[in-house]
């Protein structure tokens, strides 16, 4: 047999968790085709002595439907080592959409996934109106790394039901008809269907997204058609405050595993607090009954650090004042940040507690200044700046803020800020790793390369988890759960998706170190390089090589 490529000399971790090994890994038609000492013929091969061999990561939570629609690559994630991302996470996406409603789709995103108007107006030239037209689109346009897409409960919502979808839930009806729709985007190649029931994530001026509304009759009517067909997977944000979790809220994802005959459900929420640190383990103790059943909550494994601005300031978007600043032009900004009755508003809200940054803010640092005059307060904290001003903390903040002329942006550590916290679950297999929101919020947090800092901080680093857990968490561990059978290890037959890197040079940087004007329009993205992935393949082509795209585009669209 002539082979593709031949890696020769590495030492392969294979995803399973057993003990790494040295031997060559083989290639032909996209598959691994041997493992151990390899002799035969190959187009090509690459010497990978002193570099580890691993499996891709699946990246479970992403929300790349905007941009892949520009950027099929999805460089910002595969330089990390990432072959696989699941979008249409939290029920948000682009797809299906009416031209009528191209205009509320885009202003949705930009609250919730902070990209600009411009660049998504630019950037997205909508070929496509149901699911399916979508993922057609995707697979003519070309995708770098592998996509599995979730069907978004919001845009399909407003898609059959119209604007009511923000107010209502489905009538018999429509209900049959989304049902329907479902049906065909699985059929063509969805992995399922997502959304969020939590009503912080406001979408145009604050107005709740469709999703938010499916009320129980509609989720069962859902799951039916996943039940149906036999495969399939769902995943829902029904926590309102991360790290705890309510009978009501539990009883949806109970309701989703019941009509769906079992499908795998993920969820959003193991994420620690300040203010209750013990929060999240007595949340695990309770849903264990839900995780045998094959429900399982998610987790960063990296602090949820947010770099936050005040023209966008989507991570205060569920304390109500701040929902009226979203969407308005600068200056409807300032006179209501100037309003003294909305400034009493805010404040006695995030006094209250509850709010996703309610304990936080006051120790964000100042990160980003446009003006001289206030450029000394740069890595100082409110607080600190608060008192030497002699104000109270929060007006102080909105101050800078104007006086920055709504350029300011402070930065802080939102959830998951405890590392005792993060290097203990980061191993829990009760929850799954991935949590990062890759392709969201890219003006205030890059949380793409997690893979990178896992391997380099969490493994070489503070020895926190031993290389064949940490590899086996971010592949073969996702890949079981949502039934990627062919992915995630290291064995004859499976899809060549591999990353290799350098074992002792290996990482990225837990903060944003770069920021880019690089997405169309000159859109602002946050970026953080990595160092000592070496090579990047996905089904069988090297899609990265020392940083460098090879021009490959090899992703397809997978499901379960």
């Amino acid at each position: 047999m002539t082979y593709d490529i031949v890696l020769t000399g590495g030492t392969v971790v294979d995803g399973t968790g057993a003990p790494r090994f040295r031997g060559d890994v083989a290639i032909k038609d996209g598959r691994i085709a041997g493992i151990g000492k390899v002799s035969g013929a190959a187009d090509r091969r690459v010497n990978v002595d002193g570099l580890v061999v691993a499996p891709g990561v699946i990246d479970v939570h992403t929300h790349y439907d905007a941009e892949v629609c520009w950027n099929g690559v999805v460089a910002s994630s595969a330089e990390h080592g990432v072959t696989t991302v699941i979008q249409g996470n939290c029920g948000v996406g682009v797809a299906p959409c009416r031209p009528q409603d191209h205009e509320a789709a885009i202003q949705d995103l930009v609250v919730l996934e902070g990209i600009s108007y411009e660049t998504m107006n630019a950037g997205i030239d909508w070929q496509f109106e149901t699911f399916a037209d979508y993922l057609g689109f995707l697979r003519r346009r070309g995708l770098g790394v592998n996509v599995a897409a979730f069907v978004p409960l919001s845009p399909m919502r407003r898609y059959v039901i119209g604007e009511a979808s923000i107010e209502r839930g489905a009538t018999p009806e429509e209900r049959a008809r989304i049902a329907d729709h479902i049906r065909q985007a699985v059929e063509a190649g969805a992995l399922g269907f997502s959304a969020t029931m939590v009503r912080r994530q406001v979408g145009y001026q604050g107005k709740p997204m469709p999703g938010q509304l499916t009320d129980a009759d509609e989720m069962r009517a859902y799951a039916r058609v996943l039940r149906d067909l036999g495969r399939g997977a769902m995943q829902f944000n029904v926590l309102a405050s991360p790290g705890k979790a309510t009978d009501e809220e539990l009883a949806i994802i109970d309701l989703l595993l019941e009509a769906s005959g079992g499908r795998p459900v993920a969820y959003s929420g193991a994420l620690s607090r300040n203010d209750d640190p013990d929060a999240v383990e007595k949340m695990l103790q309770k849903v264990e009954p839900l995780r045998l059943r094959g429900a399982r909550p998610q987790t960063t494994t990296m602090p949820f650090t947010m770099e936050v601005g005040f023209t966008n300031p989507m991570v205060f978007a569920d304390v109500d004042a701040f929902k009226k600043v979203l969407n308005r032009t600068r200056e409807e900004q300032k006179a209501l940040y100037r309003d003294p009755a909305w400034r009493a508003q805010a404040h006695a809200e995030l006094d209250g507690g509850g709010k996703l940054f309610s304990s936080t803010w006051p120790g964000s640092i100042v990160y980003h200044v446009a003006s001289e005059k206030l450029k000394p307060l740069l890595n100082r904290t409110i607080t600190e700046i608060a008192q030497e001003r002699g104000g109270d903390p929060f007006d102080v903040m909105i101050d800078l803020a104007l006086e920055d002329d709504l350029e300011l942006h402070i930065l802080g550590a939102v959830l998951n800020a405890d590392p005792q916290y993060l290097s203990h679950h980061i191993k829990d297999p009760r929850v799954m790793l991935g949590q990062h929101d890759a392709g969201a919020h890219v003006d205030m947090v890059f949380m793409g390369g997690f893979p990178t800092h896992m391997l380099g901080h969490w493994v070489r680093k503070q020895k926190a988890i031993e290389l064949e857990h940490a590899v086996q968490r971010m592949t073969s561990d996702p890949a079981d759960f949502f039934g990627f059978g062919d992915r995630g290890r290291i064995a004859v037959g499976k899809a060549a998706d591999l990353m290799i890197f350098d074992p002792e040079t290996v990482n990225s940087s837990q903060l944003a170190e770069q920021t880019l004007y690089d997405l169309p329009a000159g859109g602002k993205r946050l970026y953080s390089p990595p160092t000592g992935m070496e090579y990047v393949l996905v089904n069988g082509q090297v899609l990265f090589e020392g940083r460098k795209h090879t021009g490959a585009m090899p992703g397809r669209i997978i499901n379960s």
